[in-house]
């Protein structure tokens, strides 16, 4: 068998061999045609141009006064050594002569001309036609010089046909391989440069093809050395050079590569054959282990069958097409089968998406995923049973395993605990929601005592009224905050601010708690932390106001440290840890746990003579973990003795470092000076948008995002006039604004320019996105439109600031102001606060009344509640909206809640007060909205 498979691979390799072979002779073929064609080409191109430039010289200039005139001599030596320097690798000298035994001769030395002039002893010959001599081993070709139409002398040139076919053969010389010879038209090898003794067969074929002017190839043979002939191919090209005919000729000798074409096949044709013996016995040795294979794979099916079924869980493995190949007695019982044999065949049922997406998010499940559970109704209940699918090899086709787990018992104590979880939180949200009612008429009416004239005695009882409502308060959003923790809906801030500033207000608060005590305070924080970064100022700040007031609480006297440093900050991700130390009171660990552990319970307040509620520090702990941090507490705190806590934590934040523009501004000083480019997407224009930047004087100019919108930048940029110096990029749920900065970035012109992002679909990450791509200003719908100015300003500083302060007296007084709201004790603290400033008010109860008052009577200020009987206020102010837009309506409503200012915003609301409302917070409003002039 070993043999036949040799004869057949040697006659196999036979053929493909001859068959590449023949490729190769036939590529070398075309390769020396190809060659020779562009040498031919070449030497037919020097004997053209090589008698015309030589002719020019002779013609262009009178040589007959050569010897006689020198301007004529000077001209024409500059003329002979720029021939001389074109077709320097083919001729070796110059020669002039005249009929009077005058003689100029022109060579080169490297780079040094040698030329002379000289008398001869005896005439030369004087040739009268132009004609190729060869004298002395040299060839020289000789042209008339003429004057009155007799020749008088000769210019010569020698050539050096052996030099020429050096260099232009030089680059495919190959020795071995291949070289080029030079034969005349008489047989005679006028060059070769294959380095041997040679002698060529079937030169009068290549004669013959030289006299007809043929381009042709052959294969014939030669002898190299006195060796024996050997079979050469010859593509040879007929040319003439300075009135010799010539052919060029390339050879390449067939040996070479039959040589290499049958080692090769050698070495290919035993590899193969020992690879069939190795193949043969590595297919011996599988056959004899295949038996206690088969054997094994036997015994493992059965214990795989034996597992499957004894398992106390579902199992049933299916295929591709989801048909059911093996089931368990468990899994049988899950479905209702009375046996596996009969789910053999059917078809394993799909997660429906919809209903288990529904059933989880009813009963509080978002925190897995709904493809690990299948939901199974029952005639009475059902039965929910967690999922694991394991792709596996299965009968040999590929195919799932789904584990199926019941966890009914499970998922229904978490569904009660869930519930339960939700109740408490909704609870404590609305209880906070409905203490702000009374909250507001107690507050409210605390500002309007604290206006009048009071002794001393009952201004200190209002101040201590004043003072415990704000305490109150304080609990309230504490309850909040706890509520929106516990129920998942606290949404961290991501704004840019300068946390030493945070820390001095946290700082000039602490100072407050420890007034009437002999307690320092101090703070220090880390220089190598940036100037600003990126997080939650609002929550830090209630972190640090929670943990110092605890400190306060418990410190008599000694001092409270507090220290912020930066731990790390890789790629712009910074670590800040801060330390609250004191000399107070020392806690042992079980109190500590009381004090910052996971529940509040009356034995959470760890000092009995304080009012503080205990919510505090648990809550700081909470939104440290919120943070991306964590917080631990320690007694000791090491600075004296035995005393005092050590409160360590850490948060993680952003570097607002941002790249630095090559940015001209000090000819903007007003904001009309500011030419402005409003991106946006094709849906409608955002008007309001655009109202607010007209009305602070930008001068604007508005295009829909396009690919072409970066080139139309880039070319406004680098014209000389109307630059653009702002791009303000408006983002929402139809158009996503950052494609837009993105190609800005991409294409380098953020650099150039201030950017500024203002959005109505404000998710987590785009103020970072913001940093990464160069814009300079993220602004958030709603807005006002001083937030807007102030940014503006910020980037262009040169702006001459306007004034900030405003007087009562210049707030309109004739304002008609609608208030609806249901409360009585709202409408009295409202309408006292009103009548302070000097307006009065109509009331309505509820939200029909409000919209047939705003019906009855134009208002310029319409103060609603969110929350009212009959219709909402959102339903109210959308009514009133629709028949009278320019009415300013502002929310009053003790739901400050992200979602809540949303769908108010809708509804057209374009301010947004929390009750408990302030005086100052409504004159504010009203310096805003309705100032004279």
């Amino acid at each position: 068998m070993v043999y036949s498979a040799f004869i057949l691979i040697m006659f196999a390799n036979y053929l493909y061999y001859k068959n590449l072979y023949n490729k190769q002779i036939q590529y070398i073929v075309a390769l020396l045609d190809r060659q020779v064609q562009i040498i031919g080409l070449s030497v037919d191109s020097t004997n053209n141009y090589f008698v015309s430039d030589f002719n020019e010289i002779s013609y262009s200039e009178d040589l007959a006064k050569f010897f006689k005139n020198q301007d004529n001599q000077d001209r024409a030596i500059d003329k002979m050594k720029l021939f001389y320097t074109k077709y320097g690798n083919f001729i070796t000298g110059i020669k002039l002569f005249d009929n009077n035994r005058n003689e100029y001769t022109l060579k080169k030395d490297n780079t040094i001309w040698l030329d002379q002039k000289f008398i001869l002893h005896v005439q030369g010959d004087i040739f009268k036609f132009d004609q190729m001599v060869f004298e002395d081993k040299k060839y020289e070709y000789f042209l008339p010089v003429f004057e009155n139409n007799n020749v008088v002398g000769n210019i010569a040139v020698s050539v050096d046909y052996q030099k020429y076919f050096n260099e232009i053969f030089s680059v495919f010389n190959l020795k071995d391989y291949q070289w080029q010879w030079v034969v005349s038209d008489s047989g005679e090898i006028v060059y070769d440069n294959a380095g041997k003794k040679i002698s060529y067969s079937q030169l009068k074929t290549i004669t013959t093809a030289l006299i007809e002017g043929s381009i042709e190839n052959i294969v014939h043979s030669a002898v190299i050395d006195g060796s024996k002939p050997k079979e050469i191919i010859s593509s040879y090209y007929s040319t003439q050079l300075l009135g010799r005919d010539l052919g060029i000729v390339f050879s390449a000798p067939t040996e070479f590569f039959q040589k290499y074409i049958i080692r090769n096949s050698v070495f290919i044709v035993l590899g193969t054959l020992f690879l069939i013996q190795v193949i043969i016995f590595i297919f011996w040795r599988k056959l004899n282990s295949q038996k206690s294979e088969t054997k094994r794979l036997g015994e493992s099916e059965k214990m795989l069958f034996r597992l499957i079924e004894e398992m106390p869980v579902g199992v049933i493995i299916h295929n591709k097409d989801r048909e059911i190949i093996k089931a368990n007695k468990v899994a049988a019982t899950q479905y209702s089968y009375s046996g596996e044999e009969d789910m053999k065949g059917k078809i394993f049922p799909e997660t429906s998406v919809t209903d288990v997406s529904d059933y989880f998010a009813k009963n509080l499940g978002g925190s897995f995923n709904p493809d690990q559970f299948v939901i199974i109704k029952k005639e009475v209940g059902e039965i929910v049973l967690y999922r694991n699918s394991i792709p596996v090899v299965f009968m040999g086709e590929e195919a799932d395993m789904e584990i199926l787990i019941d966890v009914t018992m499970l998922e229904s104590a978490r569904k009660q605990e869930a519930k339960a979880n939700v109740a408490k939180s909704e609870f404590l949200a609305r209880m906070s929601y409905e203490i702000r009612t009374p909250l507001n008429g107690i507050i409210g009416m605390t500002d309007v005592i604290s206006k009048y004239e009071l002794n001393t005695e009952v201004r200190e009882i209002v101040l201590i009224l004043r003072r415990s409502t704000e305490v109150l308060l304080n609990i309230i959003n504490d309850i909040l905050d706890f509520s929106k923790i516990e129920t998942g809906r606290m949404i961290l801030d991501e704004v840019p601010f300068d946390l030493r500033e945070e820390v001095s207000y946290c700082a000039d608060l602490a100072k407050t708690y420890i007034t009437d005590k002999d307690v320092s305070f101090s703070y220090d924080v880390d220089t190598n932390i940036p100037e600003s970064i990126v997080a939650d100022p609002f929550r830090l700040r209630q972190v640090l106001t929670n943990l110092i007031y605890h400190s306060a609480r418990n410190t008599d006297r000694g001092e409270i440290r507090l220290n912020c440093r930066q731990q790390s900050n890789k790629s712009g991700i910074v670590t800040l840890g801060f330390e609250l130390s004191d000399t107070g009171l020392n806690f042992d660990k079980a109190s500590l746990k009381k004090i910052f552990g996971d529940f509040i319970n009356i034995e959470s307040k760890a000092i009995k003579s304080s009012d503080e509620s205990g919510f505090g520090t648990i809550l700081a702990r909470q939104l440290v973990e919120m943070m991306g941090g964590e917080l631990t507490a320690e007694s000791p705190s090491g600075i004296q003795g035995d005393k005092g806590t050590k409160i360590k934590f850490t948060i993680t934040a952003y570097s607002n470092d941002r790249i630095v523009k090559n940015l001209n501004q000090e000819n903007i000083k007003s904001f009309n000076k500011i030419r402005t480019l409003i991106i946006s997407g094709t849906q409608n224009r955002d008007e309001e948008i655009l109202g607010s930047l007209h009305k602070i004087g930008l001068n604007v100019s508005v295009t829909t995002f396009q690919k072409l919108t970066v080139n139309q930048i880039k070319a406004n940029l680098n014209s000389s006039e109307d630059k653009f110096s702002l791009v303000v990029i408006l983002d929402d749920e139809e158009f996503n604004g950052f494609n837009a900065a993105r190609a800005i970035w991409e294409n380098n012109l953020s650099g150039n320019i201030v950017l500024m992002m203002i959005t109505s679909n404000d998710l987590k990450g785009n103020y970072m996105k913001c940093i990464t791509m160069g814009v300079d200003h993220y602004l958030v719908k709603p807005y006002n439109a001083s937030e807007l100015a102030a940014m503006i300003q910020d980037s262009f500083p040169y702006i001459e600031a306007g004034p900030e302060s405003f007087d009562i007296s210049d707030i309109k007084s004739d304002l008609k102001i609608l208030v609806v709201e249901d409360n009585k004790m709202n409408q009295k603290v409202i309408s006292t606060m009103l009548k302070i400033l000097g307006h009065s008010c109509d009331m309505a109860d509820d939200g029909n009344a409000g919209f047939n008052k705003a019906k009855e009577k134009h208002y310029d200020l319409i103060f609603m509640d969110l929350i009212l009987p009959e219709m909402s206020g959102y339903d109210t102010a959308r009514k009133i909206l629709a028949s009278e837009k320019s009415i300013l309506i502002v929310a009053f409503t003790a739901d400050n809640m992200p979602d809540t200012k949303r769908k108010a915003e809708l509804s057209g609301i374009k301010e947004f007060i929390a009750k408990p409302v302030r005086i100052e917070e409504l004159k504010k409003l009203f310096a805003k909205h309705f100032k004279k002039n």
